[in-house]
């Protein structure tokens, strides 16, 4: 089961992390895993490049994706982030709603 935390509520996310595997399908082959991937990576990467030096991260290839805001934006800068983690977030909510028995998913303050 992949699990995702999402450190905050819908309104206002300060990170997140992924970790596990959907055993939808053999590996290689999992449209699950590799749906969660792609979102989760692209927000990090989109951050990351936006926003250098204020986003700490990691993403392993033993499935894990660690993302944290450090809170060092420009002014407009929290409000852009906040909009890519959104849309992170509903990309995510709309995958674990077509696979609720293989994903994980919550928020946490």
């Amino acid at each position: 089961m992949i699990r995702i935390r999402l450190k905050g509520s819908k309104d206002h996310i300060e990170g997140f992390l992924v970790w596990g595997h959907a055993r939808y399908a053999p590996q290689g082959a999992d449209i699950v895993c590799a749906g969660v991937s792609a979102v989760a990576t692209a927000a990090v990467m989109g951050l990351a490049r936006r926003f250098p030096g204020s986003v700490n991260y990691r993403i392993l290839p033993q499935g894990l994706i660690y993302c944290r805001l450090d809170g060092s934006f420009p002014e407009t800068g929290a409000a852009e982030a906040q909009a890519m983690l959104y849309a992170m977030a509903l990309g995510l909510e709309a995958i674990r709603k077509s696979h609720r028995k293989h994903i994980d998913l919550a928020y946490r303050r």
